[in-house]
């Protein structure tokens, strides 16, 4: 990712985080001037609540545009300067979260799920010392490989333990790629 996008990206966020605001707070004037009308104008207060529905679809549509481009961005070392971006991959790499990544590499492992018993069982060794690595609080998880490591265990098409369709050497490099993520350093657990 280059400078320009990412500050493309920035401002596409800004944008979005506006437009959601926007929307919402319309929305609610709009449901509200709709109670009030029920007392004062009847005739008004399904159009108001029509529309004010109306606008709240457009609001939650800009939230979720920007959910998914902070997650898309997630991924990108380079756009970790943007706050909000730097601040969901950080939420990744929290104990408790990498806790559940845990739980879930453990879960996989004993149950891979039908048809993916070789996939598993030929990375077994190396899932497991990244189930270690994640409860360990002595060690420190860049945030790029905690969203990584969130990716490998929950995107469907992307992921080669949860794709039949990747090939299977690449779960055992992917892990791989994670677990370098990690060095030493007192967690603030």
């Amino acid at each position: 990712m280059y400078a320009r996008a990412v500050d493309e990206a920035a401002t596409r966020l800004r944008e979005l985080r506006r437009e959601e605001w926007e929307d919402l707070a319309l929305a609610a004037l709009a449901l509200g001037l709709a109670v009030a009308a029920t007392h004062v104008r009847p005739a008004l207060a399904v159009p108001l609540f029509l529309g004010g529905l109306a606008v709240a679809v457009l609001g939650l549509r800009a939230l979720w545009r920007r959910w998914d481009l902070v997650e898309r961005l997630s991924g990108e070392r380079e756009a970790y300067v943007i706050p909000e971006v730097l601040d969901f991959a950080a939420r990744e790499a929290t104990i408790e979260r990498r806790r559940s990544l845990a739980a879930l590499i453990r879960a996989r492992l004993v149950e891979p799920g039908r048809g993916f018993e070789d996939r598993v069982a030929a990375a077994a060794n190396e899932l497991e010392a990244l189930a270690s690595e994640l409860e360990d609080t002595a060690l420190v998880f860049d945030p790029v490989s905690a969203v990584a490591c969130a990716r490998l265990l929950n995107d469907l098409d992307g992921s080669p333990l949860l794709n039949p369709e990747r090939p299977p050497l690449e779960l055992r490099a992917r892990v791989r790629r994670i677990r370098a993520g990690f060095r030493a350093g007192e967690l603030a657990a």
